[in-house]
């Protein structure tokens, strides 16, 4: 202990070299928004590096596909964990470190030369680190900004993530290209996430803590619930990503379901025995009283708790099967490189790019969040059906029946999460943002995955190495595709039921404590 609060004061004194006059809460969101890109950068990137993998390392398609999985895999499971660690010790601090880490994930990636296995192994620590990164990025977004600058925040939130997707897929199959091949694209990753975590330590503004802040401790956390909780994640996650190839193999009917048991049993021990017992004894200073639980009790007292829930996962899901289809299309009908197919669908990511640029977020206060949610399901809507038109007997398919109901349907995209994110963080209390956030990002991660296996599921196993008619292909593609349209169809309708709301910030109301964490510390400083 003596050793850790001589370290901790030791990197207090090194940070303090900045003066406060330096550091600001815009300056701050600027590099945490940088920061955050890297999590969208090296899911996207993995999809347009596999061609090099296989090259470089002599790889199967399998083996391959599990870089990209095994980042995924584990960057789901912990989200919510992560979620809950960082409004426990403090969102700013947790973003940092998960930054850091990715950092040394990016330059071990980066130096294996002759081996997959290590490689994978290294890509799912990685995810562990990237999980750490956007709900620690959205309840920073929620803890600095309220009212009208809230909304502008979210905005720039959306510009970094969605521009962070569409160019990770194209620097990916970039970087492929180079000498070095995909290893290029990780030693890129590593400069910019290491450099933003350093930039980070010195000048970022640390979350002001609530009194609420202070009743959350890491002492009486939940790790027993914490370990089944990511056990029973990673079970589902791993099922569906297998039920890409089959769903009759042990390893979907038997790891989702223990998976869903797992997960329902922690949260039936905090709803059903843990909040009870600390509403009979809120004085008693024992652990079951004092425990903090993963899934607080207000997370379903948000209005449009379930619209929202139910809404993302088909959004995620519908979204996920509409980029796979694309590609696959692309590849094996068009006999486009991942590059210019990655190029192809990047129009969504345009669309979801101009419609942050031109969105206001005065809108949502003036005329509340439901016409602005169902306008979008609805464009989601009509354009998944539009781009079902898509036929390789007509040369200007691509620019009828692609770009534009692409650029629109990015368009009603970001239109959602402008609307879903502003509604959640303002009625989120400041002290649960990062675990309410986390919550809602583990059931989009879900969504994903649940995406990508009923869509290859669809397709069937495309072996690069074979030839398939246009036509059957085409026939396959299409039919992933009218998925999409019925995950577009749900979200519509749980959007008609949704309550119509006008954001406030209610989590102002929390009373803050004044001292800044910056305050406490320079106090513990002196008396180390």
């Amino acid at each position: 202990m003596k050793f850790l609060s001589s370290a901790t004061a030791s990197l207090l004194r090194v940070r303090n070299l900045v003066d406060d006059k330096y550091r600001s809460k815009e300056l701050s969101y600027g590099f945490i928004l940088l920061g955050a890109t890297m999590d969208n950068l090296n899911v996207a990137a993995a999809f347009s590096m596999t061609e090099s993998l296989q090259k470089e390392m002599g790889a199967s398609t399998a083996d391959a596909t599990w870089v990209v999985s095994a980042y995924a895999l584990t960057l789901g499971a912990f989200i919510l964990l992560f979620g809950k660690l960082g409004d426990v010790h403090g969102l700013h601090k947790v973003f940092t470190i998960g930054l850091f880490v990715m950092s040394i994930m990016n330059l071990i990636c980066a130096v294996i030369t002759s081996n997959i296995i290590p490689l994978i192994v290294f890509r799912a620590f990685q995810g562990i680190a990237g999980a750490s990164l956007i709900p620690s990025a959205v309840g920073i977004c929620g803890n600095y900004f309220q009212g009208p600058k809230l909304g502008t925040a979210i905005n720039y939130l959306m510009l970094a993530l969605c521009a962070s997707l569409g160019l990770g897929v194209v620097l990916g199959g970039a970087f492929s290209l180079t000498s070095i091949g995909y290893r290029a694209f990780f030693y890129f990753s590593f400069a910019i996430s290491f450099l933003t975590s350093i930039v980070l330590f010195f000048i970022v503004v640390p979350v002001e803590k609530t009194r609420e802040h202070h009743l959350l401790s890491s002492k009486y956390l939940n790790y027993g619930g914490a370990i089944f909780l990511v056990g029973g994640l990673l079970l589902i996650i791993c099922g569906l990503t297998e039920a890409g190839t089959r769903w009759r193999s042990p390893k979907v009917y038997v790891t989702i379901p223990v998976g869903f048991v797992m997960v329902l049993g922690v949260l039936l021990f905090e709803n059903v025995y843990v909040r009870p017992y600390q509403k009979r004894h809120p004085t008693l200073d024992t652990y079951r009283a004092k425990l903090v639980v993963l899934f607080p009790a207000d997370v379903v007292k948000i209005t449009n708790f379930v619209p929202f829930l139910v809404g993302l996962t088909a959004n995620y899901a519908g979204f996920t099967a509409l980029m796979t289809s694309l590609l696959l299309y692309h590849e094996f009908v068009d006999g486009n490189s991942a590059v210019l197919s990655a190029g192809k669908v990047f129009c969504t990511s345009a669309g979801i790019i101009i419609g942050a640029v031109i969105y206001r977020p005065w809108l949502q206060q003036k005329i509340g969040s439901k016409p602005l949610l169902i306008w979008s399901a609805a464009v989601c809507l009509g354009t998944s059906i539009w781009i079902t038109r898509i036929d390789h007997t007509n040369k200007n398919s691509f620019w009828i029946y692609e770009f534009v109901p692409q650029l629109l349907y990015g368009y009603g995209t970001n239109l959602f999460y402008q609307v879903y994110l502003l509604a959640l963080l303002s009625e989120t209390p400041l002290h649960l943002q990062g675990n309410v956030t986390g919550i809602f990002q583990t059931i989009g991660q879900i969504g994903i995955c649940l995406g990508t296996a009923i869509a290859s599921s669809i397709i069937g196993a495309l072996d690069s190495t074979k030839t398939y008619t246009k036509d059957y292909v085409q026939t396959k593609c299409v039919n992933a595709l009218w998925f999409t349209v019925a995950c577009f169809a749900l979200e519509l309708v749980m959007m008609v039921f949704s309550k119509n709301t006008r954001p406030v910030a209610a989590s102002q109301d929390e009373n803050t404590v004044e001292d800044s964490e910056d305050k406490s510390d320079d106090t513990c400083e002196e008396k180390v």
